[in-house]
């Protein structure tokens, strides 16, 4: 790449203070001109430009120009009508010119000797004469962050201010898991060890729900405590407690903890019934545990009554909402703008292609299942069939026994129940039912799937009667039977 310079210099690249490059064709090269002005002996003469001499053209009389100056230099006395002379008059100009410049002396000295004192070094008087190099920015005062609208609603600020202190976290404690032998088919772990000490296991949010005879409880999802042994509840100043479970259920995704305390922040619940359809909500809760306990996020009711299912297949009617959910802010508050809990957060669509979609357990359910977990332990009016059991899938040999029902004309049984164990309150332990027999149809209907069960369950009471088909492995045979079946009222999640 090539350098330029700014400069412009001549032909032998000396530097031409003039900016003008004199060589021409009617002159040498490299010669550099002079402007001058000079006086002539002419009175009337005004100061002309003198060009250059040429080589042999004659000079001027030096001396003459020498005796000249001279003879100006000499001061002229001027004498008053009686031979006095005259005291020459003062250039006013000059003498008010000179009196400016003392004054701004003056200033500066006063200036300088101000700013010394004020900062006690001369320091100061950089500052005073160099403002750009102590330029700063200045900071704005903020103004109050409104808490409530024109409407008198909270803002997403005045929910955080006032309903945080109702919401918590929850630690779970878990013993580790027991292991099932399905003819010689292994499910679950072979570690346990009785006696051991609960471990971690896991983490989620809850709600400060009701306080009653010196108890706090909790609301939460079922879930967060199903497989938990011990509790730890963290308050939104970091006090702990201990924490007891109440009772979940598995239904609708709802549990509840006790604390012995007294005195805390109760949220306050709304009717999830009147929520419509746009209107803002805010979350609080733990996304990713107790790290980021309390977060706030906002959003809006993107639909009602979508029907998720829960752990163990029944579908609820929740809350869709945009208001950013994660693992963690399970059991946490969903909040409407008057400071009022319309749902319980649940679950969301956890998929590379989807985003704001979670859910939330509507308030009405939530608050008739704790209060039934509260009062009695389980959801009163349940009906059961009073069995425990494992989905086929969780074996390894599954495939091979779901292709042997299908040929006996149950096609697709991939939601068939191993029953691992019969209460002594079922119907079924009076009849020849026992572990390892699979459920394959219910009321005539294949077990497609798990809810097959579940949902003939939620229009039944107890006292009515299901008919089951039952498949049993015998003599590497599979026989199927029906069996009638009365259920029983649900006091749990058995």
């Amino acid at each position: 790449m090539d350098d330029y310079n700014n400069g412009y210099s001549n032909g032998n690249n000396e530097q031409n203070g003039n900016g003008y490059n004199p060589s021409s064709n009617q002159q040498e090269e490299n010669t550099t001109y002079h402007y001058s002005y000079r006086n002539t002996n002419n009175e009337n003469a005004s100061n002309y430009y003198t060009p250059p001499q040429s080589e042999g053209a004659p000079q001027p009389i030096r001396d003459e120009e020498k005796k000249h100056k001279r003879a100006n230099k000499e001061k002229t006395v001027q004498y008053d009508e009686f031979g006095n002379p005259v005291k020459p008059k003062k250039n006013k100009t000059v003498i008010a010119i000179v009196s400016i410049i003392i004054a701004c002396v003056i200033v500066g000295v006063i200036g300088i000797a101000y700013a010394v004192s004020e900062d006690g070094s001369n320091a100061g008087a950089k500052e005073t004469t160099t403002s750009s190099s102590s330029a700063q920015v200045e900071m704005q005062q903020q103004g109050d962050v409104a808490t409530t609208d024109d409407q008198g609603n909270y803002t997403v600020a005045g929910i955080a201010e006032k309903c945080i202190d109702s919401c918590v976290g929850i630690t779970v404690y878990s013993e580790a898991s027991s292991y099932s032998d399905f003819y010689n088919y292994g499910y679950g772990s072979s570690n346990s060890q009785s006696g051991s000490t609960p471990q971690k296991s896991g983490e989620g949010s809850g709600i400060i729900m009701l306080e009653d005879n010196g108890k706090t409880y909790i609301l939460t999802c079922a879930h967060v405590i199903s497989d938990g042994s011990s509790f730890k509840v963290t308050l939104n100043d970091s006090t702990e407690y201990d924490a007891v479970m109440v009772g979940y259920d598995s239904q609708t995704d709802i549990g509840v903890l006790s604390i012995n305390a007294t005195g805390l922040s109760v949220a306050q619940f709304g009717d999830s019934a009147s929520t419509v359809l746009g209107e803002q909500v805010v979350a609080i809760g733990c996304p990713g545990g107790l790290e980021f306990m309390n977060s706030v996020t906002s959003g809006y009711v993107s639909a009602l009554d979508r029907p998720v299912s829960s752990s163990i297949g029944y579908d609820n009617e929740c809350i869709q909402t945009d208001a950013a959910i994660n693992p963690g802010n399970s059991g946490g508050a969903l909040f409407n703008m008057q400071g009022q809990v319309i749902g319980v957060n649940s679950s969301k669509i956890a998929a590379t292609d989807y985003e704001g979609i979670g859910f939330a357990v509507p308030s009405n359910t939530a608050i008739e299942t704790a209060n039934s977990l509260i009062k009695v332990g389980y959801v009163e009016g349940r009906a059961k069939v009073g069995i425990t059991y494992t989905n086929i899938q969780n074996y390894s040999n599954s495939n091979s026994i779901i292709s042997a029902l299908e040929r006996l004309g149950y096609e697709n049984a991939v939601g068939t129940m191993v029953i691992n164990e019969v209460s002594p309150t079922s119907d079924l332990a009076n009849k020849d039912v026992r572990e390892y027999d699979m459920i394959v149809a219910v009321n005539g209907e294949t077990m497609t799937d798990t809810d097959v069960m579940t949902n003939i369950l939620s229009d039944c009471k107890p006292g009515d009667t299901i008919k089951l088909t039952i498949a049993r492995i015998e003599n590497n045979q599979i026989d199927t039977f029906d069996v009638d079946c009365k259920l029983i009222e649900s006091k749990g999640n058995n």
